[in-house]
C-alpha cells in the first residue's frame, strides 16, 4: 500500500458540484488511447469532455433532465449504455467519487482499483493516480488528476 503524506487533510465526503480535469489512457486488446478529460458534477448531473491527446478532437458527454446528450445531440442512452457502446467498458463515476474524495478502497466485483500516488491540492490530499483494471477483460484504465475543483 503507499504510503500517503502525513500532517495534511483528508476530504471525507463527495461535494455537491465538482470539476476534475487530468489524462486518461484506457488500454485493450486494440491498443492504448490516450486523452484529456475534464469530469464535472452540478445539479446532481454529470459532464464528460474528452480531448485527443493531439488536441484537435473533442467530445462532450453530458448527463441532463432530457437525458444524455452526445457532442449536444440527444440520444436514448443512458451513461453506462454509451460508455459501453463508445468505450467498451464501463465504471460507475460514483465509485470513482468515493476513491477520489472520501479515499475509500473501492471493490467492485468486476474491476481492481489501485492508488499509487497523491498529491496536495488546496491544502487537501486527493488521489494522483489512479488504475483501474477490468478482472475478466483486458482492460486497463490509468487516470492522472492534475486538478481538482470544488464549486
Amino acid at each position: 500500500m503507499p504510503e500517503r503524506p502525513k500532517q495534511v487533510l483528508y476530504s471525507s465526503s463527495v461535494p455537491k458540484a465538482w470539476k476534475i480535469e487530468g489524462r486518461i489512457s484506457a488500454t485493450n486488446n486494440e491498443g492504448t488511447k490516450i486523452a484529456g478529460f475534464v469530469l464535472n458534477r452540478q445539479n446532481g448531473h454529470y459532464q464528460l469532455t474528452l480531448t485527443e491527446s493531439s488536441g484537435f478532437g473533442q467530445m462532450q458527454v453530458r448527463q441532463t433532465e432530457q437525458g444524455l446528450l452526445v457532442d449536444d445531440e440527444l440520444t436514448k442512452l443512458s451513461l453506462q449504455e454509451w460508455m459501453i457502446s463508445e468505450l467498451g467498458w464501463y465504471f460507475p463515476i460514483s465509485k470513482l467519487e468515493n476513491i477520489i474524495f472520501k479515499h475509500a478502497e473501492v471493490i467492485m466485483q468486476d474491476w481492481q482499483v489501485e492508488v499509487d500516488k497523491y498529491h496536495i491540492i488546496n491544502g487537501i490530499i486527493y488521489p494522483k493516480t489512479i488504475r483501474l483494471q477490468r478482472t475478466h477483460q483486458t482492460i486497463k484504465i490509468k487516470l492522472l488528476l492534475q486538478e481538482i475543483n470544488l464549486k
